[in-house]
């Protein structure tokens, strides 16, 4: 629906527009004119025969148009303009409410960020925790009524892509007025009421975009012990190109250290990770790992998107990252029964991991009806990792060993798309893309104690060299169609993979590299050709919704002179039922069939660690999973302030994995077999209300997994079972309030047990303290006390942040004092497959920052 409310000549702006039923006028959807009176609304409507159009604005008396079902049906946009006549009554007080935090219309919850913020609040992550219906992960992913958030838009552009943390962890809050989540987001308007989306986007709506100039913060800190920070971040809204930029540097916390990158991106699937060897320095904390690494960090990147024309826009991106970690570790191992095996190694780490990467991607509207699409990334990655460390295998005489890791992976990933929008109900699309990805590896190793054994012929020092070769080619065609409240795709397309692993051992005698042998020898090329057909059909008839999808593929494998044939079918079925605007239910079962990776198809051993050789697979077998998911959600926002967002998941493979495990001398030999099945189940469970009397925010979540899986040393095969239990749960008071606190705790158990009997046990525990406390309008004073108890030990830490917040200018300080307590390093207890492992790992020290803050505005 569509038109004008005017009053005379005079356009009337933020008028208001509602669609309610006849009878029992339920409001249906509603929206607001824009500063030139139009407006346009839209959505499902009910089975009611007849409606109400009303048009309102203060000041003037309202119009309603009774309009019919036909009347809306047999128009593609039905359009009407009010001409709203001056109501002549006084009003004898008038009201200015603030704005509500929280305003839902249709599929967009709009938040209300100022209503959100605090003064500690240093990047809109930390706001959007607050959030109701948002959760964030460690890592920067971002959650709404349980649901994973695709992307951030800034005032609808899409600047990042799949690393939108640079905007999340980055951006100032108090340059973002609202925080819109947008549910069933569809990114072509020219598919828009044709295809049946569930992706869920947030959309950033920028304060002062219109000044057109570049607004921002400059962000300084200077400490003891040489602890130092840097960043800025800047917005331009500048003729027409949007950007956003940021660069920082840091030796404070590992924070700054994860890649943005990695967060969830859209290529991972097709791109993979193809190194074999890795080695990474952390602090083995479950809780807070990131948070205390010894590092030293710089990264930056510039996002722009450009619109040449109406119909053309160009979207560039530049990223760069320098990173080096510090650690001292120490790690025992012990692996499970049958065999007692005792390993230990104590090393001092460090490593530099550099990524640069550029995409470019170009968007024109041909015509009205067709849009040609294409981007193109490169990306490359230079690491080191260097480690001197002491080894110990069962109770043995130790010896020391030196690693040194050199990678480097070069990537280009290039998409091309032709969309076509036959008429208001078809589309059709044609894709090509295409992935070359090389990655050389190279491990070198010095140890006294690969001496003693036989297949190395006396060497003390070894080379492994690595290559991989990845080559993609996939085209598709895609069809769309729309009947009423019935959705269909079609996906005919066909996907070539060439990957080729080349890897070598040597030993170094008299300064020379010498081959150690065939069984160190991989050259193999494995390859794929697979077309397939994927038919899905959407029935969406609010409050039901259901999804049929089967898609079906003829697989051709070659690797190793070996030959192999597969016809896949892969069904999938949702059923989902909204009883109401704030209950969700959904059943999903869906049958795959789950190939090892290329990556796992090599014969001989290569050398991965001090002491561990692996040989992957060498047959191909397909695991057929079967995956049945079950989810409730209520999430309620005005009324009983009550969030809850359950999901239950559980698998069975016929097929899975055999951890095969066995020692010759000191070293761990280890393969990957084809063996029995694997169950897996797990549930998550989170929750929030909000007490509006006392001011309080109760949260709180709750995960177990169960996970069923055989390992194997020499000849005996065992069957064990993994248990794991995460439980999280914090009070806390409105951070409006003159002293605020805040409670909380986390809980990690894991158990592993063999054949019903307990063989290991971890279990890890936080508790914590946090309170704000307003000593005036402009001073704060912000601490929390952090107690981890992981492993029968103890560990304290204690932060805390003095802020001065000036009423005027652009300039904010404060002094930071973290890790008061000088821990200086944590303690804990992993368990994998085939081991319990105990890990100590030094941490960032005490210090004390002064920060100054500046905004550009």
């Amino acid at each position: 629906m569509a038109g004008i409310i005017a009053s005379s000549n005079e356009k009337l702006p933020s008028a208001s527009i509602q669609l309610k039923t006849f009878e029992s006028e339920e409001l249906l959807f509603y929206g607001f004119s824009d500063d030139d009176g139009n407006y346009s609304i839209g959505g499902k409507i009910d089975q009611s025969a007849k409606f109400l159009l009303i048009a309102a604005y203060i000041g003037y008396k309202k119009d309603t148009l009774i309009i019919t079902r036909n009347d809306l049906i047999k128009q593609a946009i039905f359009k009407h303009n009010f001409s709203l006549t001056e109501d002549k009554k006084q009003l004898d007080e008038i009201y200015i409410k603030a704005p509500n935090a929280i305003q839902i219309n249709n599929d967009t919850t709009t938040y209300n960020v100022q209503r959100f913020t605090s003064p500690e609040d240093r990047n809109l992550e930390s706001v959007i925790k607050k959030m109701p219906g948002m959760e964030v992960n460690k890592d920067g992913t971002i959650f709404f009524k349980g649901k994973k958030i695709s992307r951030v838009l800034l005032e609808g552009d899409d600047l990042t892509a799949e690393g939108y943390k640079a905007i999340t962890k980055n951006l100032k809050p108090e340059f973002v007025e609202e925080v819109q989540a947008l549910e069933h987001y569809v990114e072509d308007n020219l598919l828009k009421g044709i295809i049946n989306s569930d992706d869920i986007v947030l959309n950033l709506k920028v304060k002062n975009k219109k000044a057109k100039k570049i607004i921002g913060s400059v962000d300084a800190g200077l400490g003891t012990i040489e602890r130092r920070q840097i960043s800025t971040n800047l917005i331009s809204f500048i003729d027409k190109t949007k950007a956003f930029a940021f660069v920082n540097h840091s030796n404070l916390n590992g924070e700054l250290n994860s890649n943005i990158l990695n967060l969830v991106d859209e290529n991972r699937k097709f791109t993979g990770n193809n190194q074999i060897i890795k080695h990474e320095i952390g602090t083995y904390n479950p809780f807070d790992a990131t948070l205390y690494t010894i590092n030293n960090t710089t990264q930056g990147s510039l996002n722009a998107i450009t619109r040449i024309t109406d119909r053309f826009k160009i979207n560039y991106s530049l990223f760069y990252s320098w990173s080096k970690l510090f650690g001292q570790t120490s790690v025992q191992n012990t692996y499970f029964p049958p065999n007692s095996i005792y390993t230990e190694d104590n090393d001092n780490r460090t490593s530099l991991n550099k990524t640069f990467k550029g995409d470019f991607s170009a968007d024109y509207l041909v015509k009205k009806n067709a849009r040609f699409w294409a981007k193109f990334v490169y990306k490359q990655e230079p690491k080191q990792f260097n480690s001197t460390a002491f080894s110990i295998f069962n109770e043995m005489i130790g010896d020391s060993v030196l690693q040194n890791q050199s990678d480097l992976n070069r990537n280009f990933n290039g998409q091309l798309k032709y969309t076509i929008k036959a008429n208001q109900k078809t589309a059709y699309l044609f894709s090509a893309r295409i992935l070359a990805d090389d990655v050389g590896q190279t491990y070198k190793t010095s140890s006294q104690l690969y001496k003693s054994i036989p297949v190395f012929s006396g060497a003390q020092n070894l080379v492994q060299m690595i290559n991989n070769q990845n080559f993609k080619l996939k085209l598709d065609f895609e069809g769309l169609k729309r009947h009423n409240k019935n959705f269909l795709y079609l996906n005919i397309g066909n996907e070539i993979n060439h990957f080729k692993i080349n890897s070598n051992l040597f030993k170094i005698n008299e300064g020379n590299q010498v081959l150690m042998g065939s069984d160190f020898i991989n050259d193999n090329l494995f390859k794929v050709n697979q077309s397939y057909i994927d038919g899905k059909y959407v029935y969406d008839n609010q409050p039901i919704k259901v999804t049929a999808q089967l898609k079906s593929t003829l697989q051709f494998l070659q690797n190793m002179g070996k030959d192999s044939t597969y016809l896949i079918l892969e069904p999938r079925l949702s059923l989902s039922y909204k009883p109401n605007q704030v209950q969700n239910i959904s059943l999903t079962y869906n049958y795959k069939n789950n190939n090892p990776q290329p990556i796992e198809y090599y014969e001989n051993y290569i050398l991965t660690d001090i002491r561990n050789l692996n040989s992957g697979l060498t047959n191909f077998y397909n695991y057929n999973t079967h995956t049945a998911g079950l989810s409730y959600g209520y999430n309620d926002f005005f009324n009983s302030y009550f969030i809850i967002n359950v999901a239950l998941n559980g698998s069975y493979s016929r097929y899975g994995f055999l951890y095969t495990n066995f020692f010759q001398n000191t070293l761990n030999y280890s393969e990957k077999q084809p063996y029995k099945g694997i169950k897996t189940f797990n549930a998550n469970i989170n929750t929030k209300k909000f007490i509006p009397l006392l001011s309080i925010t109760l949260t709180g979540s709750y995960a177990p997994s169960i996970t069923n899986y055989y390992s194997q040393f020499g000849s005996g095969v065992k069957k064990y079972t993994s248990i794991n239990h995460s439980l999280n749960a914090k009070i806390n008071t409105g951070f409006d309030l003159p002293v605020n606190f805040g409670i909380g705790t986390e809980l990690m158990l894991n158990r592993t047990k063999n054949e019903g009997i307990k063989i290991a046990a971890s279990n890890a525990y936080k508790y914590s303290l946090e309170y704000r406390y307003k000593i005036s309008d402009q001073i704060f004073n912000f601490s929390s006390y952090n107690m981890y108890r992981m492993n029968g030990q103890n560990f304290n830490l204690i932060d805390t942040e003095l802020q001065y917040n000036p009423t005027k200018g652009s300039f904010k300080y404060s002094i930071q004092g973290k890790n008061l307590a000088n821990l200086k390093a944590f303690t804990n207890l992993n368990i994998s497959e085939v081991t319990s492992t105990n890990y100590s790992s030094s941490i960032l020290g005490r210090y004390i920052m002064l920060n100054v803050s500046m905004s550009i505005k």
